[in-house]
């Protein structure tokens, strides 16, 4: 027995789009930025999985990402970040450090001083380059937390109840196993990305207009973006992916 491929897409379709429009409606005050489906394996295997929901909004990224960076600074002291290796560069913690011992020989006063002043500054200065650092490359590469599916605020989302998920799997699987994994990956593909298309014209409207939609694969993700992508999208998000 086959894959009806119609009615698989036509399934998918109707179920991202639910719970995709679920999320963004309770979340009136969020820009969402990606829609990806996820989960798939172009590698041979003993069984063809189907694909899971996710989406992000730009707030979700700053939020999710914000106070795991702030409790890190807090928890660190200057000389752990030395040890670390993030950044003593630009903070020219090193000679920070070397100046530390030398002001021992007048304790009350150098110490101080190296508390108040410096502690502080290295702080400060430390949060904003991180931040700064997170920032470019979260706008700057795909595989990136900005970008990837399982690290978002909504992700995995399962499309089907458990039931209709192993009816759709065993009969995807039973074709790659007669017809072959590879021809059988690439309809599939074919299939999600014909979904991830209808996706952007329901979804691209108002706040939400320049939002991506894209099939998340990282062994082929430039073909798939340039596919996902309109041209515009494309060379704003990824513009080393412009020809």
């Amino acid at each position: 027995m086959g894959v009806d491929w119609t009615a698989l897409e036509e399934a998918i379709r109707r179920s991202a789009l639910r719970q995709a429009r679920d999320v963004i409606e309770h979340h009136p005050d969020h820009v969402f930025y990606a829609v990806a489906l996820d989960g798939v394996s172009t590698e041979p295997s003993g069984r063809v999985e189907l694909p899971v929901l996710a989406l992000n909004s730009e707030q979700a990224l700053t939020r999710d990402r914000g106070p795991v960076e702030e409790a890190d600074l807090v928890a660190d002291e200057p000389e752990e970040v030395q040890e670390d290796g993030d950044g003593p560069d630009p903070l020219n913690l090193g000679t920070d450090s070397d100046d530390g011992p030398a002001d021992d020989d007048d304790d009350d006063v150098d110490d101080s001083d190296s508390d108040d002043d410096d502690g502080f500054d290295i702080d400060s200065e430390l949060d904003r380059l991180e931040r700064e650092g997170e920032a470019t490359e979260a706008d700057a590469s795909y595989y990136s937390a900005r970008w990837n599916p399982p690290d978002w605020h909504w992700c995995s989302m399962e499309l089907f109840d458990e039931s209709a998920a192993e009816l759709w799997s065993q009969a995807l699987t039973r074709v790659a196993e007669s017809s072959g994994w590879e021809p059988t990956i690439r309809r599939f593909y074919e299939v999600l990305l014909s979904v991830t298309t209808s996706l952007r014209h329901e979804l691209a409207q108002g706040r939400n207009a320049d939002i991506v939609v894209y099939v998340s694969d990282d062994d082929h993700a430039d073909a798939l973006l340039r596919r996902c992508l309109t041209p515009e999208q494309l060379s704003r998000h990824f513009p080393d992916l412009v020809a």
